[in-house]
């Protein structure tokens, strides 16, 4: 099948598009029988269920009522998962209505950041990352969800032994353990290792590379450009994309961007060596590679002439035969770590979660739902399942373990979540800092700029930014 970018573009519209009309009447099935059921008995219609799905955090309230409007991003992963469960979700409160605005990611976020500066009360609940927290939560947003969440402490304590705190933490406001919960996390995310195991079988590598010397073997044994076959892709594009790709490479070396006093800490031993590194990772690259964003990088994965993608992010369309004639022969794991004795295997955490929005209505009915679709078995089986079989990609560790034979990623993502650390640096011009970083970074890779003075640069421009944004006295 063909498997070019517009291709890709195509089949994913229309699976998503053939999940939304599955979805849509397996609810209408659900309510209809549900309604049935209750009409039989002789009673106000309640959403009747069957009992061996339920949990110890099954509740209902008929007496709740108010609309829920739920801003996310369109297709698979985001707006067709919560779509799938909000059929029991009105088993709960059959008298919540419930209006899920999917729009393209690319746009979509943007408008969102827009309409939580200007505080919006167009929507009650949205989609937000841990990277925004500090900017949306300094104007006041998220809401507050701490006494609401104390009204049912068994579900706070199977979300905190569930979800890791490394990723839970960053949905508070402030960013630390003793923030209170501003956002509820219903979707993980980490960078992984992908890879074809067939091409591993016929070039005779038997071992998942675990360090940064160990992968730029691998990419010179897989590296064939003759046979339009490269041994490496990633998400290369300058700008903020490229910028991640260095940071990969600094935190795996145990490095960080900032110190404790806010100082930048690229031109280091530590920045030197990734970036050496990122630079002889680049001597196998796939061409697109340095104007490729996720789709762009997939795309030549799914297509067959990248082989290997070491710290590309978490996603189904690697395994899934709607999008590639590989499918079967792409493993995953953990992202590699340095050789030295700081280093570590410690992908960089992507994922969202989902806000009460302070300036919005119906606010209790736009917490039920948001605790809803972060809940997993706790609550009823069927959440977390028909959240995995609409393409969700669940933050909750039970599931990604339950789910793994659905979507064999799971695993890997499973091993990664604990030991990632946050993609960017929560701080409010985070995004910023990313962008500038990139830059530096692309320029290096082009030939623009040579390492040692793009190094120099970097730390004063991150310096610069954080001044003007009054982080130094």
């Amino acid at each position: 099948m063909g498997t070019d970018k517009e291709t890709l573009y195509k089949q994913s519209m229309e699976h998503a598009r053939d999940m939304r009309a599955k979805i849509t009447r397996r609810q209408m099935l659900q309510i209809s029988a549900a309604m049935a059921a209750a009409a039989g008995v002789g009673v106000a219609p309640k959403w009747a269920r069957a009992s061996d799905t339920n949990g110890p955090g099954w509740y209902t309230d008929d007496s709740l009522e108010g609309d829920v409007v739920a801003y996310t991003f369109a297709g698979q992963r985001w707006g067709l998962p919560l779509e799938a469960v909000v059929a029991t979700f009105k088993e709960r409160f059959p008298n919540v209505n419930v209006k899920i605005i999917a729009e393209p990611v690319g746009e979509a976020y943007t408008k969102m950041q827009v309409y939580a500066a200007s505080k919006s009360d167009s929507y009650n609940c949205a989609i937000n990352d841990h990277n925004v927290m500090s900017s949306i939560g300094t104007i006041g947003t998220p809401l507050n969800l701490d006494e609401w969440l104390a009204e049912d402490q068994g579900w706070l304590d199977d979300y905190h032994a569930d979800v890791p705190a490394n990723v839970t933490v960053g949905y508070n406001f402030p960013q630390t353990p003793e923030g209170h919960h501003a956002s509820i996390a219903f979707d993980s995310n980490t960078k992984l290792m992908y890879y074809r195991q067939d091409k591993f079988d016929e070039a005779g590598i038997t071992k998942v590379p675990t360090t940064w010397e160990e992968t730029i073997e691998v990419c010179k044994a897989l590296h064939d450009p003759d046979n339009d076959i490269y041994g490496f892709v990633t998400t290369g594009r300058r700008g903020l994309f490229a910028g991640l790709e260095l940071y990969q490479m600094i935190r795996s070396y145990g490095g960080v961007w900032f110190d404790e006093n806010w100082e930048p800490r690229f031109n280091t031993e530590i920045g030197h060596k990734a970036f050496s590194m990122l630079l002889k990772l680049m001597e196998y690259r796939h061409p697109i590679t340095m104007n490729a964003t996720d789709e762009e990088a997939n795309s030549v994965l799914a297509k067959g002439s990248a082989v290997f993608a070491p710290m590309e992010w978490g996603t189904s369309v690697l395994q899934d035969p709607n999008f590639t004639d590989h499918h079967a022969h792409f493993r995953s794991d953990v992202v590699p770590g340095g050789e030295t004795p700081e280093s570590k295997q410690e992908p960089l955490m992507g994922g969202f979660g989902f806000y009460v929005n302070s300036f919005g209505d119906d606010q209790r009915a736009a917490f039920e739902w948001v605790k809803h679709m972060s809940s997993g078995d706790y609550v009823d089986t069927r959440i977390g399942e028909d959240f995995v079989n609409a393409a969700g990609q669940p933050a909750r560790t039970s599931l990604l373990n339950k789910y793994a034979d659905k979507q064999p990623y799971f695993d890997a993502l499973a091993r990664s979540i604990p030991i990632c650390t946050p993609g960017f640096v929560w701080v409010p011009p985070t995004f910023t800092l990313a962008d500038t970083l990139g830059n530096d970074v692309a320029a290096v890779i082009a030939g623009e700029k040579g390492m040692e003075e793009a190094l120099v640069d970097i730390d004063e421009a991150q310096r610069q930014i954080m001044a003007d944004n009054g982080y130094y006295d």
